[in-house]
Order: C-alpha cells, then structure tokens, then sequence
C-alpha cells in the first residue's frame, strides 16, 4: 500500500528487529515477493521509508525540562536496536 508513497514508523525501537530486517530487500529490490504454499506474488514496492524514536524508552533522555527515568544500560540496549 506504500507503494510510491511513504511506509513511515513510530517508535522504531518497538518493532522487533526481525521486522526491520526483513524490509531491507524490498527496499533495496523494489519489490516485495509473497511465497505461500498456493504460490507466489510479486508486488511493486517502491517507497521511501520514513521512522520515528525517542531517545530512550520513557523519551526523556537528554531532556531539559523533565528527567528521564531510563538506566544507562537500558538507554544503550533501546538505541542499540537499529542497524
């Protein structure tokens, strides 16, 4: 349905890794391939990919107004989900 329009994110960190790797070939290819055990189906997927994060989990990290609750550990563990 993102085809030649935007696919966009919010909360990026919140997908399972999985996911976001998955979308690597379609996005390289243009093209997603759907296999099932009736056949397969090619459909254009020419898009451009678009996300959103919070800095951390609680999103306050670096925050000048509000402190954020968030460990070092946790802060580094949530960034460290992007590739």
């Amino acid at each position: 349905m993102a085809h030649k329009g935007i696919l966009f994110f919010d909360e990026l960190p919140e997908f399972p890794r999985e996911v976001l790797e998955v979308l690597r070939q379609p996005m390289e290819d243009n093209m997603v391939t759907i296999s099932r055990a009736s056949g397969t189906a090619q459909y254009p997927a020419n898009f451009m990919f678009v996300s959103s994060m919070n800095p951390c989990k609680c999103g306050f990290y670096k925050d000048h107004d509000k402190a954020c609750i968030c460990s070092y550990n946790e802060i580094k563990k949530y960034q460290s989900k992007l590739s």
